[in-house]
């Protein structure tokens, strides 16, 4: 009888011992509040995930380039080549690796990867580009070889010197432009030239003021020329022969 008392005591002690022991490791069921902290913790980490992967972008803001790296901005104080060989300005001038070349206006940017934002929308760089708009081939900075490739199969080239950086009227005829391109004629091209910069071409064309623009052939020789009065694609419409 003594014994089985015992045996008993023993089975009775190992059996408190396991509830205390699944009590101690039995988990506290999470709150809602906890439940919320987990979310946002997880969201923080998306977004941090989503900004590595874009990496840092050069923006056009308030009329200057800003980097933008996550949700802070600096000012760009030196141009910048990306990973694909594209070459951003603090002036906002893009050139690609094929020398095509385009200013990015207000809300425009380039990010290190090689993409390029329009107003928030990301559009990829392909290696092939495809990605291309009439407006990136046909709105392009004044090259001689742009000028030769405009003038191509009878296209119309047309230069425009143009102060972007202070000129009311050149900075609403550009804001026309990228607006409304889809208005500007398929075989017509607008090289734009730096009116503070380009001596040699303001010369060569006897221009005296900003906001002009000349249409010439193939050969570079002028064929008429106007000025806009910040009215780019109507005042292209009625002058372009």
């Amino acid at each position: 009888m003594k014994s089985t008392y015992i045996v008993l005591g023993v089975v009775l002690i190992a059996a408190i011992g396991g509830g205390f022991f699944l009590l101690n490791n039995k988990q506290t069921p999470k709150t809602s509040q906890e439940n919320v902290t987990l979310n946002n913790e997880a969201s923080i980490k998306d977004e941090k995930a989503e900004e590595a992967m874009m990496g840092t972008g050069y923006i056009m803001k308030d009329g200057k380039m800003m980097v933008e790296e996550g949700k802070t901005f600096s000012p760009m104080t030196q141009d910048i080549t990306l990973h694909n060989g594209t070459v951003v300005t603090t002036a906002g001038l893009v050139t690609k690796k094929d020398g095509s070349s385009f200013t990015l206006s207000e809300g425009q940017s380039m990010w290190t990867d090689g993409s390029f934002v329009e107003a928030g929308a990301m559009m990829e760089e392909s290696t092939t580009g495809s990605n291309d708009t009439s407006l990136v081939a046909r709105y392009v900075d004044y090259t001689t070889k742009g000028l030769t490739k405009a003038s191509e199969k009878n296209g119309r080239a047309i230069l425009w010197f143009a102060a972007l950086a202070w000129c009311p009227s050149c900075q609403a005829a550009d804001r026309d432009f990228k607006a409304h391109f889809d208005k500007v004629p398929k075989d017509v091209t607008i090289l734009k030239i730096n009116y503070d910069t380009a001596k040699e071409l303001k010369q060569k064309y006897s221009i005296i003021m900003q906001d002009t623009f000349i249409q010439v052939d193939s050969q570079g020789k002028e064929i008429t020329r106007w000025n806009s009065g910040g009215h780019g694609v109507e005042a292209l419409l009625a002058n372009a022969k």
